[in-house]
């Protein structure tokens, strides 16, 4: 938790950070990757509830669901692009260092990284194929399509396959495109280092347009006539090349907006207003969640693009401290939830599946598995973060990566 010292003067509030954390982000985090997850219950029950004579009654519960809350469940998307940006920005402000190079060898922060997310994954992805395999088997799924699709998902390479995203673990493509970024991370700021501060800037007020380009390459073939398929949008909607610049604009925000841990500027006391132009920002992103029946290609347009430019402005005031919506985010027990996300991402698949499968035994539970579902994966997300995740990964950079050489 960050420790402030605070000051109160003419109505403002002065807030001096003793440390690098940043609580309203971390609180931030959790609430993206809580919308992305209700997005995911929306499309079982959409495209799965009442399809089989085994899905009848799948999350019936949404049934009777007003309508403004199916259709911020529908928009679940939105926070996809909050998750990649938001991601580099705080992998920046931690590892960029003073000396424009990463702040640690690439070797260890590839290795801290990979500790945190492979352990819990593979265990999980185990989970899945104990649940799932039979299944595929009595549909007569054959093992050349099973067993690569379950190496890809192991090594997390699922994302740069787009048939093999739904086969095991849907969700988790999003922690396969982070892990193709966590790779490029080193060069990436080695290369955005030679800018100047203008030219820092420049790229990335760029980035919204640069985004953009497959979703214009997207909508090219769709108006041209290029029959849809779910495969072609998989691909542009997952690619993870698709989600560099995403990430790149999260890495310049550190520098542009001096908002690095180790840069001076960012040790200066600074002021939390009551009202700020994030919160306009954050607003126009809730009003887009509310908006219904967005169809392709414009879906993508707003994902890719027009979202980037109000996210930069909402990241940017949440990590100074400025609005009401700094304020909201920094509750301790969204920071604390916060911590858990990349645990929601993975285990979310399990809950899933477990919904399914508990039709077959407890058809009666069908119109409390939503309930029964959020609060399963939440259930699930804080001792798998913290009395797992989080004492492995330790375990492991005390044995390995912090071990002192000779």
């Amino acid at each position: 938790m960050i420790k402030l010292n605070i000051n109160i003067k003419n109505n403002n509030i002065t807030v001096k950070p003793n440390n690098s954390h940043l609580p309203a982000l971390t609180g931030v985090r959790f609430l993206a990757i809580f919308h992305i997850f209700l997005h995911h219950l929306w499309a079982i029950y959409t495209y799965h509830s009442g399809k089989t004579d085994e899905t009848q009654g799948l999350l019936i519960g949404l049934k009777d669901a007003p309508d403004f809350l199916m259709v911020f469940m529908s928009n679940g998307w939105v926070s996809t692009s909050l998750f990649f940006l938001l991601s580099g920005f705080i992998l920046a402000h931690l590892y960029w260092g003073k000396d424009n190079q990463l702040s640690i060898a690439k070797s260890k922060f590839w290795a801290l990284r990979f500790v945190r997310i492979y352990p819990i994954h593979l265990v999980v992805l185990l989970i899945l194929i104990v649940l799932k395999l039979p299944d595929y088997l009595n549909d007569n799924t054959p093992l050349e399509w099973l067993v690569p699709s379950a190496v890809a998902n192991a090594l997390l390479l699922q994302a740069w396959l787009p048939d093999f995203i739904p086969v095991w673990s849907w969700p988790t493509w999003t922690i396969s495109v982070m892990i193709f970024l966590y790779l490029i991370m080193p060069f990436l700021i080695k290369l955005l280092s030679r800018l100047s501060h203008k030219q820092q800037i420049l790229t990335l007020l760029a980035m919204p347009f640069v985004s953009i380009v497959p979703s214009c390459i997207y909508a090219y073939m769709l108006f041209s006539g290029v029959p849809w398929s779910m495969s072609m949008e998989i691909f542009f909607a997952n690619f993870p090349l698709f989600w560099v610049p995403y990430f790149v604009a999260g890495l310049l925000m550190s520098r542009v907006f001096s908002l690095n841990k180790s840069h001076p500027i960012a040790n200066r006391v600074s002021v939390i207003k009551k009202f700020a132009w994030g919160d306009l920002a954050f607003l126009v992103v809730i009003i887009i969640s509310f908006i219904p029946n967005i169809e392709q290609p414009w879906l993508f347009f707003i994902k890719q693009g027009f979202l980037m430019p109000l996210y930069i402005v909402f990241l940017r005031d949440l990590a100074r401290g400025r609005g009401l919506m700094a304020k909201v985010f920094s509750v301790p027990s969204l920071t604390f939830l916060g911590e858990t996300g990349f645990a929601i991402f993975i285990w979310q698949s399990v809950v899933m599946t477990a919904a399914f499968i508990s039709l077959i035994y407890f058809p009666e539970i069908g119109p409390y598995q939503v309930w029964l579902c959020i609060v399963l994966v939440i259930a699930i997300s804080i001792p798998s973060t913290y009395l797992f995740e989080k004492p492995l990964a330790k375990f492991l950079r005390k044995r390995y990566i912090d071990k002192p050489t000779n």
